[in-house]
């Protein structure tokens, strides 16, 4: 189990969450613990999108930063 960080803001009458880690895991609710409960969902769409990608993908290149 890896550790996200979820920055949350309203926006509106609606709570935002963007994971700073994966940027296209955002998530949204009524309140701040909704936001990052929809947020979370969205890491784990996220990294099994990416995992299903790894395995599929010919030609990819593993690189260290």
């Amino acid at each position: 189990m890896a550790e996200y960080s979820i920055a949350v803001k309203k926006d509106g009458k609606f709570y935002v969450g963007y994971c700073l880690e994966i940027p296209q895991a955002t998530g949204q609710g009524n309140t701040k613990v909704e936001a990052i409960k929809d947020t979370k969902r969205a890491i784990r769409l996220c990294k099994a999108y990416i995992e299903a990608k790894k395995k599929t993908k010919t030609g990819l290149v593993i690189v260290s930063v």
